[in-house]
């Protein structure tokens, strides 16, 4: 019998996007080089997820795998949902092709990968994960609460991190010409 684990990591090996295994209950990869471990081969993967069929899924994000955009819920710490409603109405997030919502109450948007940076506005509860980054996926769980696909959607498109931060802070944003905080370090 196959688990489901392997049965989405081979789906998602065949369109292209590289897997990698995580510890059970966990986000911490099960290989010793993580991430730089996320392949496409069925022999790898069959290997993996036949030997441990309670091991976690997880993406390798940017191209070939998609683009990320974690939503955070950090309780009464607060969570990125007002800052996900800013980005949709303004037009930002037309492009996602699937929402799956995270064990916090987060939600991951996929979107087409691409070789953006990863980033980070914690002020706003948003995380974007891209080249170098990955994501643990359906049917995952962590604290026995699972990842869930919530909507597929027909978007293929990109999500413009810088786009997401300059609408999101406008100030922080470095006026053409300048360098930024990030620039100068």
């Amino acid at each position: 019998m196959t688990s489901l684990a392997l049965r989405q990591a081979l789906t998602f090996a065949d369109r292209g996007w590289p897997v990698l295994p995580c510890q059970p209950g966990q986000k911490t990869p099960a290989t010793r080089h993580g991430v730089r471990d996320a392949t496409t081969d069925p022999g790898q993967i069959t290997a993996w997820f036949g030997r441990h069929p309670d091991w976690n899924l997880a993406l390798a994000t940017g191209a070939p795998g998609p683009d990320v955009l974690d939503v955070d819920q950090h309780g009464e710490a607060g969570n990125g949902y007002a800052a996900f409603r800013q980005l949709r109405t303004a037009g930002l997030l037309a492009g996602a092709s699937a929402y799956v919502r995270t064990p916090s109450g987060g939600l991951h948007a996929y979107f087409t990968g691409t070789g953006q940076r990863n980033g980070h506005l914690p002020a706003h509860h948003l995380d974007f994960r891209s080249r170098g980054g990955y994501v643990l996926t359906p049917p995952s769980q962590v604290d026995g609460k699972p990842y869930e696909l919530v909507r597929t959607l027909h978007g293929r498109g990109a999500l413009d991190w810088d786009a997401v931060t300059r609408h999101l802070q406008p100030s922080a944003s470095p006026r053409p010409g300048t360098l930024g905080p990030a620039a100068r370090t």
